[in-house]
């Protein structure tokens, strides 16, 4: 791989060896005025990633810039980390991916394959991978993503180009977010950063105020975890698996929120369709369908792959549903 190439995609394995070629030590790059170039573009992608959800594509005029753009991305992972913000973590995560995916669907069919290698999606006979892949990837939740709307044949998905790349994309999304809940930044990157971060900090925090004034009398404060980071998931913008958005739909009609408060959590979804949006939630609330869903219990969470084990506290160990969570919270007030 050459280095334009790395600097266009600086998540894979060989972008990180062009890195450690270097030899460069994390203090100098947050340092030394040669990597100045990276530092200011390792903030305007976590500005892009915050103003315009996706990060832009630099120009490469020669190996300089390239490098220069390979380091900027670890830069922009520390400042993230650094700042703490999980809404921040989200949308950063997002950012990168639709850059990637932007980038992508340029590239041939022989790079995207190989690409989805690097994501452990086995693709063969052009682009077809198998359905288990497709399920753990696809964005299943909409409509024609279900499985029943693919053309498959003996286990195997056969895909279009851009198909494959918006998988790429969903898998890349929670790697990076996943990243950024265990990197630990040096300390130094709040002083490195000093304005900016406090700038960044403030502006969490008043999309957190936004967040609690569109949940109206429910306390974010108060949810269980999971619910927490599904939330926090919807409103940055990323797509949540089908059973997640179930869980997180019927948890927010149980606590008392009507069908136009619990859409205008979802609004900001990249798929967002209204009128498809209000037919579910008023299909799992009972509106429409007869059938008022009841909130799935901490067993169903985590064979769903939704309990974050790494933020349970003693409650969550304590409680065996998370409605039960939320009324422990409110108990515990009084």
């Amino acid at each position: 791989m050459n280095i334009y190439i790395a600097a266009k995609y600086p998540f894979l394995k060989e972008a990180k060896e062009f890195v450690r070629r270097e030899e460069v030590s994390t203090e100098e790059i947050l340092h030394d005025p040669l990597y100045q170039r990276a530092r200011d573009l390792g903030m305007q992608r976590v500005n892009e990633a915050i103003e315009r959800g996706m990060v832009g594509n630099y120009v490469t005029a020669d190996e300089t810039d390239a490098l220069m753009t390979i380091f900027s991305y670890p830069i922009a992972r520390m400042i993230v980390a650094g700042i703490g913000s999980d809404f921040l973590r989200s949308r950063y995560a997002l950012a990168e991916a639709k850059r990637a995916y932007s980038s992508l669907i340029k590239e041939d069919n022989d790079f995207v394959s190989g690409m989805a290698k690097e994501f452990g999606i086995k693709v063969t006979d052009g682009l077809k991978i198998y359905f288990t892949d497709y399920l753990k990837n696809a964005p299943t939740w909409s409509e024609k993503w279900k499985l029943v709307n693919m053309p498959l044949k003996n286990g195997w998905v056969e895909l279009k180009k851009v198909e494959l790349a918006r998988l790429i994309q969903e898998n890349l999304r929670r790697r990076l977010y996943n990243e950024l809940l265990d990197l630990r930044p040096p300390a130094s990157i709040k002083k490195v950063f000093g304005d900016d971060v406090i700038r960044i900090k403030n502006l969490m925090q008043r999309k957190e105020m936004e967040r609690k004034v569109e949940i109206g009398k429910a306390s974010i404060s108060k949810f269980p975890p999971c619910m927490r980071q599904l939330l926090a998931a919807a409103q940055s913008g990323v797509n949540i698996p089908h059973v997640g958005r179930f869980a997180l739909v019927t948890f927010l009609h149980s606590i008392g929120m009507d069908t136009d408060e619990i859409l205008r959590l979802f609004s900001k979804s990249p798929d967002y369709n209204e009128e498809r949006s209000r037919y579910q939630i008023e299909h799992i609330t009972g509106k429409i369908s007869g059938t008022e869903y009841k909130t799935p219990g901490c067993s169903s969470i985590k064979t769903w792959g939704l309990c974050p084990v790494e933020k349970m506290d003693d409650i969550c160990r304590k409680v065996s549903h998370p409605l039960t969570y939320y009324r422990y919270k409110w108990r515990s007030k009084k």
